[in-house]
C-alpha cells in the first residue's frame, strides 16, 4: 500500500473513532498498558493520581494472551489496540509487538510522550505506518514562560520539556505527519490560553491535533477544577478560537479547521471529538485488571479469570453505557442536538460523580 493510500485509510479510522460515526456494537478496540515506568509525573495524570507508576510491566507473553481472548470473545480480531503506558517507548517488547499485530490485522496506536524516540525507531514505526499520538501542551519552544510551563505539566525539567519538542522533529524527519502523527493536549487551565498557538503549530507543520479534557473516574470536585477547566472556561476558549478563524490574515494559507465555526463541531470529551471507547472498548492494566477505559476505575474482571473478557463486557457498568439513550440521560445530554455523535462526554468521568445517568456537566456548549 502507497503512503498516499495508507493516509487515506489512516483518515477515515480516525473520524471513525472520533466522530462517533455509525459502526457495528460490540467489542472493537482494545488499550493495553504495556509498562507502568514513565519519565514523567503530570499533574492531572490518572497513573499519577491512583500512585500506579512503576508497578510493573507486560510480558510479551500476557500481551498476547490479552489479543487472543478477544480474539476468542469476538469471534474475530480487535481492529485497533492502542499500546500506554506509563510510556510505552519503554517496553523493551514494543517493536515484536507492533509485528504481531500487523500480522493478524490489528492496527497498533502509540501513546507517548517521546522522550525516548530515536530516529531508527521512527523510521521502523513510519514503514509500518504505525499511528503515533504524542504530548505537547504549548506552543513556543523558544519561549521560556511556555518551555517553563510545558516542565510543570509533565512533572520534570526545562531540558527534558525542550526534548519533548526535539523528538517531535524526529517524527516529523521520518515521514510522519497527520494523520498517522498527531499531538495529543490535555488541556488544563494553566495552558488554556495557549491552545489556539498550539493548533497553529501543528497545523503548520501538517501534525494532527488531539484536543482532550481532563477526565477523572473519581468524583469531581474542588481538586479537579484546580487544575482542569471550567465549562464556562472552555467556552471562552471556543469563542477565541472564532475570533482567531474570523481575523485570519495569511492570504496564502486557510486557518486551522478548529478556527472555523468551532462551536458547530463542538464534541466532548477531545473538544472536537467523542469518545470511541466507551461502549466499544476495553482496557488491559499491567497487572491483569480490565476497566471500561483507561479514566475509568472499577476493576470489570482479570484476565486469570474463567471468561474474563465475558465478565468485562457484558458488566453492568458496560451494559449501562450501551443502554444510555437521550431519554435517560441528563442535562445538558438530553436536550442536546449532538447526543448521537456525542453520546454524553466522558462517561468515566460522570461514572465518578456516582451517576451513569448523569449528563456530562463539562461541557461548554451550553455556554455558548
Amino acid at each position: 500500500m502507497s503512503n498516499g493510500v495508507a493516509a487515506q485509510t489512516s483518515r477515515k479510522n480516525i473520524d471513525l473513532r472520533y466522530a462517533q460515526q455509525p459502526t457495528p456494537s460490540g467489542l472493537r478496540y482494545g488499550i493495553v498498558e504495556v509498562t507502568t515506568k514513565c519519565q514523567c509525573r503530570c499533574p492531572g495524570c490518572y497513573m499519577v493520581r491512583r500512585s500506579a507508576l512503576n508497578q510493573g510491566e507486560m510480558s510479551i507473553k500476557q500481551s498476547f494472551e490479552v489479543l487472543d481472548l478477544c480474539r476468542d470473545y469476538c469471534g474475530r480480531e480487535l481492529e485497533t489496540m492502542d499500546i500506554l503506558g506509563g510510556e510505552p517507548l519503554l517496553w523493551p517488547y514494543l517493536q515484536e509487538y507492533v509485528e504481531v499485530l500487523l500480522r493478524r490485522g490489528i492496527q497498533p496506536w502509540v501513546f507517548t510522550n517521546m522522550l525516548s524516540i530515536t530516529p531508527d525507531l521512527a523510521r521502523w514505526l513510519f514503514e509500518r505506518q504505525v499511528h503515533i499520538t504524542g504530548k505537547l501542551n504549548v506552543a513556543n519552544p523558544n519561549n521560556p514562560e511556555q518551555l517553563q510551563l510545558q516542565a510543570t505539566m509533565i512533572g520534570t525539567s526545562t531540558a527534558t520539556a525542550r526534548k519533548m519538542f526535539q523528538s517531535i522533529d524526529i517524527f516529523l524527519t521520518a515521514g510522519y505527519r497527520d494523520p498517522l502523527f498527531r499531538l495529543q493536549n490535555l488541556i488544563r487551565k494553566s495552558n488554556l490560553p495557549l491552545v489556539p498557538d498550539y493548533i497553529v503549530y501543528c497545523r503548520s507543520r501538517n501534525i494532527g491535533v488531539d484536543l482532550e479534557l481532563m477526565a477523572s473516574g473519581e468524583p469531581v470536585g474542588p481538586d479537579y477544577f484546580e487544575i482542569a477547566p471550567s465549562a464556562e472556561e472552555l467556552a471562552g476558549l471556543i469563542r477565541e478560537l472564532e475570533r482567531r478563524g474570523q481575523g485570519w490574515s495569511a492570504p496564502t494559507q486557510d486557518p486551522p479547521p478548529e478556527f472555523v465555526n468551532p462551536r458547530d463541531k463542538l464534541l466532548m470529551p477531545h473538544l472536537f471529538g467523542s469518545c470511541p471507547f466507551f461502549d466499544r472498548g476495553l482496557y488491559f492494566g499491567v497487572d491483569g485488571h480490565i476497566r471500561a477505559c483507561s479514566n475509568s476505575t472499577q476493576t470489570l474482571a482479570r484476565v486469570t479469570d474463567s471468561d474474563p473478557i465475558k465478565t468485562a463486557f457484558e458488566s453492568e457498568l458496560i451494559c449501562n453505557r450501551l443502554c444510555l439513550t437521550q431519554l435517560t440521560v441528563g442535562e445538558p445530554c438530553h436536550s442536546c442536538d449532538r447526543w448521537e455523535k456525542c453520546r454524553g462526554g466522558c462517561r468515566a468521568t460522570i461514572e465518578g460523580q456516582g451517576d451513569p445517568n448523569g449528563g456530562y456537566s463539562l461541557c461548554p456548549l451550553p455556554y455558548l
